[in-house]
């Protein structure tokens, strides 16, 4: 493969769900998943933030009560300024507009935004900005958010 062709390919965000959270295990969270129907891939994360529903990256089967995770969301738009106060918002079909501030680049496109409790988010090159840092923002998500878990729960 030629290197204008590997230039275009997109970035590989994980090899596998467990190697994604070992590799950002330091901004996981501890939460409250809420019970869901078995078999269902979505998990009820309770948090400070407010409640997440997420696809999860984890093995099964999904765990109950306290637990520790990563949260992922891959960014459709993002707005400076605006409403200050950090949080989370559902909105329709899966999206989320998250409010707080991009605290670290963590690697090539990924960033850890905090809305009250911490956010690998992943930014496509053309939204990423020298304002970045600068001040607060309003993310929107594109669907799904993911929850990321360790491969056995501690």
């Amino acid at each position: 493969m030629d290197m204008e062709a590997l230039s275009q390919r997109p970035t590989v965000l994980e090899d596998t769900p467990e190697s994604f959270f070992e590799r950002f295990a330091d901004y996981a969270l501890e939460a409250d998943l809420a019970p869901e129907p078995q078999g269902s891939p979505l998990l009820e994360v309770v948090t400070s933030a407010g409640v997440f529903l997420a696809f999860d990256r984890g093995l099964p089967p999904a765990p109950t009560g306290r637990a520790r995770l990563l949260l992922h969301a891959e960014v459709e738009s993002l707005t400076y300024g605006g409403e200050t106060s950090p949080g989370a918002y559902r909105m329709e079909k899966g999206r989320y507009e998250l409010r707080g501030r991009v605290v670290q680049a963590l690697a090539r496109n990924l960033y850890l935004m905090d809305v009250g409790v911490p956010v690998v988010l992943s930014l496509p090159s053309r939204l990423i900005g020298p304002d970045l840092f600068s001040g607060p923002l309003r993310v929107v998500t594109a669907p799904p958010l993911m929850a990321f878990r360790p491969d056995t729960q501690r």
